[in-house]
């Protein structure tokens, strides 16, 4: 949508409100039972490089190892305060992405990407995204592969596919493997992508296992080493953890991280309309 300077601005101001009250109550629960969790992304480039979050950054992303998010799933159902929601793909018979995500139920998003009858309003929400921590190990390449045929396969369970995102062989898979998934029941799907994932050796590096695979984060191994003490980083008034090889793993992923962009991408990247929802 079109973005009036002055309507940006509110909603850039309204959002990180919001954000950091989720983030804050994703780190009590986090901290109350011992569950390990990094900024990532954005959400920890501004940590690091203005002290807050990025003025014009509009999510929240944090990761956790798998045994640590597992454990996080099981708790926070009981745990949210009551205008925060848990989004657990694992749950649904639809398919738009194996990210569980911790969501802003008083709030709902005017305008989005996703198709709102479709997915019932789950993704119409301001939401902190949960990404999982797995181990690479030594088969990692071919793991992604058959990832991405998992993924494909779980695309059949989705309203509409963009071949036009396709070229080659890819538009190919594009057609034919979410034809093939359309007739197996997600469930199946789901525990079939989470057994690639989660089912490596040990190995020295992590992956982020259930990223949207065109996303920059897909398919980098992140080394152990930069996780194996934590610093903290500053969002508003408090800090939250950061992995002490920060410095690496934003390297690998933006490059110069701390230069600031031009002002022409200095834009929100969901930039949406918030609407209170007062009833209820």
């Amino acid at each position: 949508m079109q973005m009036n300077p002055d309507e940006c601005r509110a909603y850039l101001d309204k959002i990180h409100r919001l954000n950091y009250k989720m983030l804050c109550e994703v780190d009590r629960i986090c901290r109350k039972h011992k569950i390990h969790y990094y900024l990532l992304a954005g959400t920890l480039l501004g940590a690091i490089r203005h002290k807050d979050f990025i003025p014009w950054d509009d999510d929240v992303d944090i990761v956790m190892p798998r045994k640590d998010y597992m454990r996080f799933l099981k708790v926070c159902r009981d745990e949210l305060a009551p205008e925060y929601k848990l989004v657990d793909p694992a749950q649904y018979d639809d398919f738009f992405d194996f990210i569980a995500r911790v969501t802003d139920i008083t709030v709902t998003f005017e305008h989005q990407k996703a198709d709102t009858d479709y997915y019932k309003g789950r993704y119409s929400h301001p939401s902190v995204d949960l990404f999982i921590f797995d181990n690479a190990g030594k088969f990692f390449k071919l793991r992604l592969t058959a990832l991405r045929v998992v993924y494909a396969l779980a695309m059949g369970h989705r309203k509409s596919v963009e071949f036009d995102k396709y070229t080659g062989i890819q538009k190919a898979g594009a057609y034919i493997l979410p034809a093939i998934g359309r007739f197996i029941p997600m469930k199946y799907i789901f525990k079939l992508y989470e057994s690639i994932s989660s089912g490596s050796g040990r190995g020295d590096s992590f992956y982020i296992s259930n990223d949207q695979q065109k996303a920059p984060y897909w398919g980098r191994e992140y080394k152990k080493s930069w996780f194996a003490k934590r610093i903290w980083g500053r969002i508003g008034d408090r800090h939250f953890p950061c992995p002490v090889g920060y410095d690496e793993e934003m390297t690998m992923i933006y490059g110069d991280y701390m230069k600031i962009p031009p002002v022409e991408k200095q834009v929100p990247e969901h930039f949406f309309e918030l609407k209170e929802n007062l009833e209820g």
